[in-house]
């Protein structure tokens, strides 16, 4: 499928969840932030970094982390400018030391890893903005507050307090068209709120898409090993030394796959359907009726086929679903039969 038509979807699913949050009055699930990166618009391997470096700050989304990515390298890691700049991120050797962390901890602090270079990105666009804010509130500076932090990250903040504005000469003609440049590369990364007409959603119903508005509404929080309830995404757990360990989900808040789904029915189910935290014993609930796959509905709950699944999702419909896929990742909208296979198991609740 093509990824006009994922983009069509999801964004059905997102304009879904925003009623369906509305309806849900003072207590709704976290809201689905309309500048989420598109699934599928970056190379899988950054996916993570950039929808981490784009939660920082409102100012600085993974969309527009993603856009300026593409405009200072082209997603060339090792891409160095003439003027000196280097990376992905294309920081200046006497910039870097302030922003550049070692975020995947294998011991280099470098602009020319990419985790490094795309968080430190996010950390010099949120400090920008944060300065921009002060400054407008006192009237030291005047301007859009996304193009004062772009022309910011191309030629320093200083050239912004130089002109007052991020409007002018100062910076150079390279500065001046910076923001249109990142401006005009960034819908191919949004996830949109425009799309196919989709049905109202309400507290109590229809169940299946209220599940799948409460699952993709959790779109870009991280995978941790044992974490979510019904409440939301919880603190993962240690698996005594395998790859959730290995990949630090002890320390991090979000979902595993089961969590994921506990937390979507009880969501849907106003926390009638409360889901135990083991696919297993998700698969034999009897509260799930069977569904065969050529009627599947949104909503649905789909497993690995045989019997003892170690893995569960959330089907949202033409071939795709939801699902948080292990660690290291995030909770995204992925093909059905990449996520569960071609013929799963499923399970409908509610």
């Amino acid at each position: 499928m093509g990824k006009w038509l994922i983009a069509a979807f999801a964004a059905a699913m997102v304009a879904m969840f925003v009623l369906f949050a509305a309806a849900m009055g003072s207590n709704p699930p976290p809201k689905f932030d309309a500048g989420q990166l598109l699934p599928g618009s970056v190379p899988p391997e950054y996916e993570a970094w950039v929808i981490k470096a784009g939660s920082m700050c409102a100012e600085a989304s993974p969309p527009l982390i993603a856009a300026q990515i593409e405009v200072e390298s082209g997603w060339n890691p090792q891409a160095v400018s003439p003027a000196g700049a280097e990376g992905f991120s294309q920081f200046m050797p006497y910039t870097w030391p302030t922003y550049g962390r070692d975020e995947d901890g294998n011991g280099v602090v470098s602009p020319f890893d990419p985790a490094d270079a795309i968080m430190a990105q996010g950390r010099f666009d949120c400090a920008a903005a944060e300065q921009g804010k002060k400054d407008l509130e006192a009237r030291r500076i005047t301007g859009d507050l996304t193009d004062i932090m772009l022309v910011s990250y191309n030629c320093g903040y200083g050239c912004i307090l130089d002109r007052g504005s991020p409007y002018g000469t100062s910076g150079g003609a390279e500065s001046d068209s910076y923001p249109a440049k990142v401006k005009a590369a960034l819908p191919k990364y949004i996830l949109t709120l425009t799309g196919p007409s989709a049905p109202g959603i309400a507290a109590g119903g229809p169940f299946g898409l209220n599940v799948v508005a409460a699952a993709v509404a959790q779109q870009g929080l991280p995978y941790a090993w044992g974490g979510g309830n019904a409440d939301g995404p919880t603190r993962g757990v240690s698996d005594e030394g395998g790859a959730a360990d290995a990949h630090g989900d002890f320390g991090k808040v979000g979902f595993d796959c089961s969590g994921l789904v506990i937390y979507a029915v009880a969501q849907a189910s106003n926390h009638q359907v409360v889901l135990p935290h083991f696919t297993g014993y998700q698969l034999t609930d009897p509260r799930g009726q069977p569904v065969p796959v050529d009627a599947l509905a949104p909503g649905d709950v789909v497993f690995p086929a045989g019997g003892a699944p170690q893995h569960v999702a959330i089907y949202i419909g033409d071939g795709l679903v939801v699902a948080a896929p292990e660690s290291g990742d995030v909770v995204k909208i992925q093909p059905m039969a990449e996520a569960v296979g071609s013929n799963p198991d499923a399970r409908r609740f509610g």
